[in-house]
């Protein structure tokens, strides 16, 4: 009932055993991520332009550029300038101008300067010191129609249609 089967396994003689292969994923050089790292014991003097993700450990004295992409002052990160991104998040001290369209301040983060972004959160521990500006970065979609008058007429198309109707 349990034991081994005793009738003999028998294999075709000619058979070809194939290991299927992964084919390599090659990444397009456009699709892969660009991240730049300042390191805790780096000190880098100049300025930066980034098309991926920028983290920031050390010390960075000068300005920091990525447009598509975020920046990252991690918790002893430090920068001295002026940063410009889509999106930024601060651990870190940054002392400078940031514009971006969304500034996040974690508890541990300072920004000491002025800011514009269209959204801002900061957390609890949080500090900013300075001058902020909130605007419309991106530009959104309205409801509003526009009328235009009709050829030799000062009143909108729509206003003497409905004129017509009365």
């Amino acid at each position: 009932m349990f034991g081994k089967n005793k009738s003999p396994t028998t294999e075709p003689q000619n058979s070809v055993m194939v290991t299927p292969v992964a084919p390599e994923k090659e990444t397009p050089r456009e699709e892969k991520q660009n991240n730049t790292v300042i390191s805790s014991d780096v000190r880098f003097e100049g300025n930066i332009i980034a098309s991926g993700q920028v983290y920031i450990y050390g010390e960075v004295h000068g300005n920091i550029e990525s447009n598509g992409g975020i920046i990252k002052i991690m918790r002893n990160g430090l920068v001295q300038g002026n940063i410009v991104c889509r999106e930024l998040i601060v651990d870190g001290t940054v002392n400078g101008e940031c514009k971006s369209e969304s500034i996040d301040i974690y508890e541990n983060g300072t920004l000491n300067g002025a800011m514009s972004y269209a959204s801002l959160a900061i957390k609890k521990g949080g500090v900013f010191i300075g001058k902020s500006l909130a605007q419309q970065m991106t530009e959104k979609k309205t409801n509003v129609i526009d009328l235009t008058p009709e050829p030799g007429t000062d009143e909108p198309v729509a206003i003497q249609k409905s004129r017509q109707k009365s």
